[in-house]
């Protein structure tokens, strides 16, 4: 068995930090199987979605307590250990057997498991035509997102959320203490200058009546927009780098964003949010006041 095979589903050292290397699936996981599986990472211009066995994150865990686990292709491409332009690419296990990745007009398209050198997705292939991946472990880097448990992300993005929130509510209330003080300084300054000049009949009329005038304009009701805050809140706490679209304003009735770092389709986690792939990985977004 080659060096590293003999790595997996066991503690190593890479990037100075012990880890376990478990293989997990490039695209697409069969439906009959897809209720055992959890994404470890979303698509990119280089491959397609990866993921992992929940299964196989639980045996690693049970085996060796507190230590972190990632997923063996996914440590491959991060560490650029993938040559993309070659179709076939093996991690050699025992003699005939072992993993392989299958690229695509320069893009990894899906991986799989060959026995006695047959490969199931693909009768064509051979190993003499593949390209054997077998680095050392000291060359590899581990990539950020270890793999987690469905219920463990979807905490992780509530509680992004919570703190995406918070942190928007404290904004929030920050500008509106700085509103106040603002308003509280102005209104002292206004009495003051009103103070000197109140034997100035001329003036005095002319302020009784632009107040005349603010009393036939004001507002009777303040707007509400909390709805829509929120739902900005909950997009911005899954990428921070949200931006407005320019010239936005809160009266319009659909409002647009530009995120450029949501690795998956955000209307999967809400429903109200219309997304559209752009080229180059980021989302384009949009939802009605309307149907608030």
């Amino acid at each position: 068995m080659h060096r590293l095979a003999q790595s997996l589903y066991r503690p190593v050292t890479i990037d100075q930090q012990k880890v376990v290397l478990i293989p997990e699936v490039v695209g697409t996981v069969p439906i009959t199987e897809q209720h055992e599986y959890v994404e470890l990472v979303g698509a990119t211009n280089t491959r397609p979605a990866i993921n992992v066995r929940e299964s196989d994150i639980e045996m690693a865990r049970e085996s060796y307590p507190g230590v972190q686990v990632f997923g063996l292709w996914h440590t491959l491409m991060e560490s650029g250990a993938i040559n993309y332009n070659h179709t076939l690419q093996v991690v050699k296990g025992s003699e005939g057997d072992g993993f392989y990745l299958c690229c695509e007009v320069g893009r990894a398209s899906y991986s799989g498991v060959y026995e006695a050198g047959f490969f199931a997705a693909d009768a064509s292939f051979s190993l003499n035509d593949a390209g054997y991946i077998d680095p050392m472990l000291e060359e590899l880097l581990l990539p950020e997102q270890e793999a987690k448990l469905a219920k463990e992300i979807l905490g992780q993005r509530k509680a992004e959320s919570r703190a995406a929130w918070v942190r928007f509510a404290v904004m929030l209330s920050a500008i509106l203490l700085l509103g106040g003080l603002t308003d509280l300084a102005l209104k002292f300054f206004y009495s003051h200058q009103y103070a000197t000049l109140e034997n100035k009949s001329v003036l005095l009329d002319t302020v009784k009546s632009g107040l005349n005038e603010l009393r036939t304009t004001r507002l009777t009701e303040v707007p509400n927009d909390s709805a829509a805050l929120r739902r900005i809140a909950s997009l911005w706490a899954l990428d921070n780098a949200l931006r407005s679209k320019p010239g936005q304003s809160m009266q319009l009735k659909t409002l647009r964003f530009h995120a450029p770092n949501i690795q998956s389709d955000p209307s999967a986690l809400f429903p109200w949010i219309k997304a559209i792939p752009n080229p180059n990985g980021s989302w384009s977004l949009s939802f009605i006041r309307g149907s608030l």
